[in-house]
């Protein structure tokens, strides 16, 4: 035992026991040696680590004694992480341009343009500006500040970084009531080999207004094939040309569109013998996605009087002269020459409205509602056409009230007021008969009709029967006239036979042009024989909408089958064709005729069996 104590180690672990665990008192005395004690107190050594077992069992005598730290009865604080605030960066307001001494030229500036949007470099940056996804800025950038650093850096020619150019832009404007036509002549010279499509490019508010679009080489009749693709701001017609053409090779395009609703009338009052006066308005520039050498535009009104027109500011860098000068009838804006890539920089500087206030001595027509129903009978070997037309004058509106007898003292010093209607002239097919017309009060008498001869069969319609209507009451600016105007034709005049296949072939006119006016909505109705089957129907444009329905009528017992179309701001170059082919077999064809022999037998046979039934009360007595 007392070697054990004399021993430093032993006695330290001894030590370390006793500071942790209890152990009852002895009445037995134990000698320590005191230079052992010393030695072990002072002299380095390894201290042995208490494991958290005996940790926590001191801990919990302790606080059983009353003896613990008052700090081990106190929650641990929970420590939380904040993080660290993130400082932003400053964006480089300046582009910074490489030092790097790299190769560039035409070739791989339209290649990295045609990768993006297959067109070349002007294009693309054309097509970039007016996009809405979120990269079509920076790529529209990186495309600028690249044939910016070709250019100006590398001495590069910029007429070769386009596939065309213009060398002369003629746009005309024949102003009107409530369509304008609008031609654009494009004097292209291709820029490089193989020139295949060439893009036209209209703006948002000339997009919204145009109703018809036609394109042809200049001096062909023939039109061209084109693709539109809108966007916000502008649309693109991708023109595809007849054939390609080669490096320097010129070209003349035209470009026709037609105009609704264009116009209005100012001052938007007159009186009933006043004057009528027009405003029309349009870019100064014509946009496109090329280069052009010179452009010009002509306004020319049916009127020398023109009362004002908008002098263009700000564009005497593209021309020497007068911006704009007036001639008679006509208005010519420019020669302006050199005129750049209408990019959105080029809008926001030079590009502005231009107004030409004129008279207009023909009253402002729309037909606000057209519904057309063509009804097709073979049993009756007749084609029925009937229009309900809702026409308005959208030409200045009546100041005060309508005098007769001021109309009448016009009408008979035949100095009638430009924007009164007092009649009509339409141009009806030939050989039509059975004409009706008749408004909302009932029939009127006061027209007149001269019906031209039906043509050979095969040959082309060259005559129209003029019907000249004169309404119930003159139709001044701001009025609207009801009318329902019908009539019959015979049925080979529409419909052709083929014997091999056995197809109806059927041709429906659209619309009757009215002249000068634009049709705002039309439902056209075609209504076939019943029975028919095998229906299909091709268009010369596009409609709204178009359903194929049953129509039931007299005499019917499955009903017809019909076609319904819907359009809208038609004119007179709508006034086309649709065609319709169908099959009616011989059970159809005699299928009306059984059904109104079965009917009538049936009535007959119950007159019989009528006349036989007793309904008296008491039976008759016979007479000897």
């Amino acid at each position: 035992m007392q070697s054990c104590l004399r021993n430093g180690t032993q006695l330290g672990r001894r030590r370390a026991v006793l500071a942790t665990t209890a152990i009852p008192s002895s009445s037995r005395s134990i000698t320590i040696n005191p230079l052992g004690w010393v030695r072990e107190k002072l002299a380095p050594g390894m201290a042995e680590k208490q494991s958290s077992k005996e940790v926590e069992s001191a801990k919990q005598l302790a606080r059983q004694e009353g003896t613990g730290s008052v700090f081990e009865s106190l929650p641990q604080a929970v420590v939380q992480k904040t993080k660290e605030a993130k400082v932003a960066k400053e964006k480089p307001t300046s582009h910074k341009y490489s030092t790097a001494n790299f190769k560039i030229s035409h070739r791989k500036l339209n290649m990295l343009a045609n990768q993006i949007t297959g067109k070349p470099i002007d294009y693309a940056i054309l097509q970039m500006q007016f996009s809405e996804k979120r990269a079509s800025s920076r790529i529209m950038n990186m495309l600028a500040t690249a044939k910016d650093h070709a250019i100006r850096y590398k001495k590069l020619d910029p007429s070769r970084l386009a596939s065309f150019e213009n060398t002369a832009i003629v746009r005309t404007v024949e102003l009107g009531g409530s369509v304008v036509h609008v031609t654009t002549t494009y004097a292209v010279r291709a820029l490089e080999n193989n020139a295949k499509v060439y893009t036209v490019a209209l703006s948002k508010h000339d997009r919204e207004l145009t109703s018809h679009v036609e394109v042809r080489l200049k001096g062909q009749d023939k039109a061209l094939q084109f693709k539109e693709s809108a966007d916000r701001d502008y649309s693109l017609f991708d023109v595809t040309l007849p054939k390609t053409l080669s490096a320097n090779k010129t070209l003349n395009i035209v470009f026709e569109n037609i105009q609704t609703h264009a116009t209005k009338p100012w001052p938007e009052i007159a009186e009933q013998g006043g004057d009528q006066a027009l405003k029309y308005t349009t870019d100064l520039f014509v946009l496109s996605p090329y280069s052009t050498l010179v452009q010009r535009t002509k306004v020319r009104s049916l009127s020398p009087r023109i009362i004002s027109y908008t002098e263009p500011k700000g564009v005497e860098v593209f021309t020497g002269d007068a911006a704009a000068t007036k001639s008679g009838a006509n208005v010519v804006y420019g020669p302006y020459k050199d005129v750049p890539v209408t990019t959105s920089d080029f809008i926001g500087q030079y590009q502005q409205p231009v107004t030409v206030h004129y008279h207009h001595d023909q009253p402002v027509l729309e037909v606000r509602k057209l519904r057309r129903a063509v009804e097709v009978s073979h049993w009756g070997a007749n084609i029925n056409t009937q229009d309900d037309i809702t026409l308005h004058n959208a030409g200045p509106k009546l100041k005060g009230h309508f005098s007769r007898l001021e109309h009448q003292m016009q009408a008979y010093m035949k100095q009638s007021a430009p924007h009164v209607l007092p009649a009509l002239t339409l141009g009806l097919p030939p050989g039509i008969r059975d004409v009706y017309y008749y408004d909302t009060i009932g029939n009127v008498s006061t027209s007149k009709l001269r019906v031209a001869p039906l043509p050979p069969k095969g040959a082309q319609r060259s005559q129209f029967s003029i019907l000249e209507l004169r309404p119930r009451y003159p139709l001044l600016g701001g009025w609207n006239y009801s009318f329902t105007l019908g009539w019959d034709a015979p049925l080979e005049s529409a419909v052709s036979y083929d014997k091999k296949t056995g197809i109806y072939t059927l041709a429906v006119p659209i619309m009757t042009p009215i002249p000068g006016a634009v049709v705002n909505e039309e439902e056209l109705q075609i209504i076939l024989p019943e029975g028919a089957t095998d229906v299909n129907f091709v268009t010369p444009f596009p409609g709204l909408s178009a359903v194929q329905d049953t129509h039931v009528t007299f005499l019917d017992t499955v009903g017809r089958p019909s076609i319904t179309l819907q359009y809208k701001d038609l004119t007179i170059k709508h006034a086309q064709d649709i065609y319709v082919t169908y099959k009616v077999s011989t059970l159809a064809h005699i299928k009306k005729a059984l059904a109104v022999a079965t009917a009538l037998f049936l009535l007959f046979a119950l007159g019989g069996i009528a006349r036989r039934v007793d309904l008296s009360i008491s039976p008759k007595k016979k007479v000897q």
